[in-house]
This record gives C-alpha cells, structure tokens and sequence, in this order.
C-alpha cells in the first residue's frame, strides 16, 4: 500500500485553548506534533504518499510539513472551506485519491502492523476494513462487533457528530459491544465514487452502515492499545506513553 489520507480539518473544541491557536493533530507532544508520530509510521511501513485532508488552520500544516520530503513521504493537501464530514473530506480529495488507500484519524495514533493490515484486507476482497482494538485494558467503551468470519455487523456511536453549531445522531446499538473503533481504515475508492462533491457526509453515520448492511466491512482485531489527543487527561497520557 502506497497512500493514507489523514483526516485532520477539525476544530479540537475540547482541547480548548491549545486549539485556539494550533490545530488538534499539531499539538506538540515531547517536542514535536502529534501527527508527525503517525507520518512517520506510515513512512516506515512503506506508504510514499499522503493526503492530508484539513480546514482549520490549515496553513499551519503546510508551514510545518511542506510536501513532506524530508520525511520520506510526498504530502498532498485538500482544503475544506466548510466541515464537510470525515467521508465529506475524502470525496473532496478524490482526485488525489488511488484505487484503495489507508484511512487515519489525525488524532488517534495506533502502532499496528500496516501491512499485516493491508494483507488481510486484499485477502478479505472487501470494500472496506477497519482495524478494532479488543478493549483488553478497557481504553473505551466498545463500538464494534465482529462475526466469526471477521465481518463487523455492528457499529455504534452514542456521542452526536457534529455539523457546524447543529449535532447529528448515529445509530445507536443497546447492547454491549466487544471492541473498539481504532481510527485506522482501509477503502477501495469506488466506495465514495456515488457521494456528491460539498456534501456533508460522515463515515459513521452514512458509510459504516451501508458497509455493514452489504457485507463488505472486514475488521482486523488487534490487542495494540490506540492512543488519541480527545481530552487532555489522555494528551497528557500521550506524553508519557511516547517518552
């Protein structure tokens, strides 16, 4: 696998008042940005280029990173003028987009085998996959359930997405669930060929689903704990972890 887009256009509300002034990924964790630690694994694993999809203070990437040579990586950039959802963002940066691509969260860093990944995914011959942690140390409470063929058949998320001021809901599962969404994904570009270009539209609450529904959704369980910037108890968590 060759490409990754990151997703890191949001506003980091909660991170309040370190992103007044810098975006989320870009918070400085020993000494340099978050997402520099997840840039440099992908490099590691092979990946020559990366589509940073980003909106708030998106020229603080650029300055930052540039086209990324002098880590190895090419770095594309697609700019959101308006939040435009996390499947939203990928559309726009369509066509900077290969055939199948990783998927990353900007603020979640999960220290996974990435080609292991890749492998099962080719292997699977699904549309998509995503990569679950096991909750063996309870990091979060679970939102994911796997078949015995290891096809997710459930995904929930009970904290509303946000759009602008206005907070839309997921579908909910009221039973509970044995693993965790880890932030890394892998797509075949057809799955967003049929969305419209400056639409709002979520992986969670409009991608998943239909993945899940089709079949066509592989989850690679992993026991690697995942990391991310949400609050800043687990920022702090961060810095330790990554000494």
């Amino acid at each position: 696998m060759k490409q990754a887009v990151i997703l890191a256009g949001g506003v980091g509300t909660r991170l309040r008042p370190l992103t007044y002034e810098i975006p989320k990924p870009m918070i400085l964790v020993n000494g340099k940005p978050f997402i520099e630690y997840i840039v440099e694994w992908l490099a590691k694993h092979g990946v020559k280029e990366i589509v940073l999809c980003v909106g708030y203070l998106a020229d603080r990437f650029k300055e930052y990173f540039g086209d990324g040579s002098w880590l190895g990586v090419k770095i594309v950039y697609s700019v959101e003028k308006d939040f435009l959802g996390t499947a939203g963002a990928i559309k726009m940066a369509e066509e900077h987009l290969q055939d199948e691509f990783f998927v990353l969260n900007g603020d979640t860093f999960l220290p996974v085998d990435l080609n292991d990944v890749y492998r099962t995914f080719r292997e699977s011959g699904k549309s998509g996959l995503m990569v679950v942690y096991d909750n063996s140390e309870k990091a979060a409470e679970g939102n994911i359930e796997i078949d015995g063929e290891g096809k997710v058949t459930a995904y929930s998320k009970k904290e509303a997405l946000k759009k602008g001021d206005k907070k839309i809901a997921v579908k909910t599962v009221d039973r509970e669930l044995s693993y965790v969404d880890a932030g890394v994904y892998l797509f075949k570009k057809a799955v967003f060929s049929g969305l419209k270009p400056g639409e709002f539209v979520s992986l969670e609450a409009d991608i998943y689903p239909e993945l899940i529904r089709n079949g066509e959704l592989q989850a690679y369980p992993t026991n690697i704990r995942y990391y991310d910037l949400g609050t800043p108890e687990r920022l702090e968590l961060i810095r330790k972890v990554f000494k």
